[in-house]
């Protein structure tokens, strides 16, 4: 299954949830239906291309070696189809089956330009590679010592792999560091739920006969009302993981702090892969990371009661 089809019934299931929590007329099963539906969308989508990513880095492992063994049967005399017959019997980790492939097309007499053109869209999003199989195509093309040709592009993917492997290296530190927010992000919420909502709910016993002040700002939304949307969002929130009913103001802060750090997880772990990886994508495994941990640490706080 591609990711565009993945993506499409994704997407259809998601409608789908939002269709029945819109009919439901029940706001705490509605959130549980977004909520579920938020899940289905983001986090087969993200598993894929988490793996996708991982198997295009694998194909480029091994594609130095292949180029390289490839100059070296040119040398001894080969063509370039039948240095890559050669080159199928040897071994490049997860790259070895495309390279069987390849060879499989051309004992069938495919041309060699469609072959690779057909191994090129596989690899579509791992530019190095791609531009490596149009040099290949260009020096076949053209003639000439196409082995050295071969050579120098082994070379320069390692020089380029060596470059990202280093700076890896470099930003590990900035990766931890945004985890290092996360988690202090998270210690801050809930240490303003356990200290914060007393002393509101304090001040408003003090104030409350005076000016009617209510420590829950959504108090005005009990029974609904215009502009009262995201009031009911945290009221679904709330309802739906045992943080609290409406009248309870606590609820709402629970809520309140508990989206937030489904948002910060998410975009923290983004701009870790952007920073470590330079690859969003490969933020998506950070991202999930975030989101779990978080979402059941502060449940857990919750439920045992230590706010």
């Amino acid at each position: 299954m591609d990711g565009k089809r993945l993506l499409i019934i994704c997407s259809a299931i998601f409608l789908v949830l939002l269709l029945l929590a819109y009919l439901s007329q029940d706001v705490a099963l509605g959130t549980n239906f977004v909520f579920i539906g938020i899940m289905v969308m983001i986090a087969p989508y993200s598993i894929y291309k988490f793996f996708e990513f991982r198997r295009l880095k694998r194909y480029e492992d091994g594609f130095p070696a292949f180029l390289r063994d490839v100059a070296e049967s040119q040398r001894a005399g080969l063509s370039i189809i039948q240095a890559i017959r050669v080159a199928s019997k040897n071994d490049y980790g997860l790259l070895s089956i495309e390279i069987k492939r390849m060879n499989a097309k051309l004992s069938w007499n495919v041309p060699l330009e469609k072959v690779l053109n057909d191994f090129s869209r596989k690899v579509r999003k791992n530019k190095t590679m791609v531009r490596s199989i149009m040099i290949m195509q260009e020096a076949n093309k053209s003639g000439g010592n196409i082995e050295e040709t071969m050579e120098s592009l082994a070379n320069n993917i390692d020089m380029i792999r060596e470059v990202q492997d280093e700076k890896g290296m470099l930003m590990h530190q900035q990766v931890m560091m945004m985890y290092a927010i996360f988690f202090i992000f998270l210690g801050i919420s809930i240490a303003l739920i356990k200290f914060l909502i007393p002393m509101l709910q304090t001040q408003a016993f003090d104030m409350g006969a005076v000016q009617g002040f209510s420590s829950n700002p959504c108090s005005v939304c009990m029974d609904g009302g215009e502009g009262c949307a995201p009031c009911e969002l945290f009221f679904g929130v709330s309802s739906s993981f045992g943080f609290g009913g409406k009248e309870d103001p606590s609820g709402y802060y629970k809520a309140l702090f508990f989206l937030m750090i489904i948002i910060q997880g998410f975009f923290s772990g983004l701009i870790a892969g952007q920073v470590g990886s330079d690859s969003i994508i490969a933020g998506l495994r950070h991202s999930m990371i975030m989101l779990l941990l978080g979402i059941f640490a502060f449940i857990l706080v919750i439920k045992l009661g230590f706010i």
